[in-house]
């Protein structure tokens, strides 16, 4: 999938440019600014995720949501964010209220064009430009 991230926190706001790609057991996000200048990319699989930053080192941690928090101050779970443009309604535990804004037809997949996700100060807008499936 490409397309466009906000998130805003309290006062403080970021916009990026995502490509995702997803499979079950790892996530791959690669993060632009808005003019297309890559700014860092998480990996993550079975065993823990990877924080690249352009001129710093790597960071690590357990989780993506843990990276995505230092990144773009928010803890973002690839997998619901998937599921919540695949359809599905949030995990009532996570209290994260998600409207899907638009939706578009991508294949034979009707997919979420663009959603907003808000928890507490927190406010979450993913719009899809484009979206493929992955080839097992």
């Amino acid at each position: 999938m490409t397309g466009r991230i906000s998130v805003r926190v309290g006062d403080k706001s970021d916009i990026a440019k995502l490509r995702w790609a997803h499979r079950p057991a790892s996530d791959a996000w690669t993060i632009a600014s808005p003019i297309g200048n890559e700014i860092a990319s998480i990996r993550s699989d079975a065993s823990g995720a990877v924080l690249r930053r352009a001129g710093a080192d790597d960071e690590r941690a357990a989780t993506f949501a843990a990276l995505t928090d230092r990144l773009l101050g928010a803890a973002l779970e690839p997998r619901d964010l998937a599921s919540w443009l695949h359809g599905a309604k949030p995990d009532a535990a996570a209290d994260w209220k998600v409207t899907v804004d638009e939706t578009q037809q991508a294949g034979t997949v009707q997919l979420a064009r663009r959603i907003t996700a808000t928890r507490a100060d927190t406010v979450v807008k993913l719009v899809v430009d484009s979206y493929r499936p992955l080839e097992e």
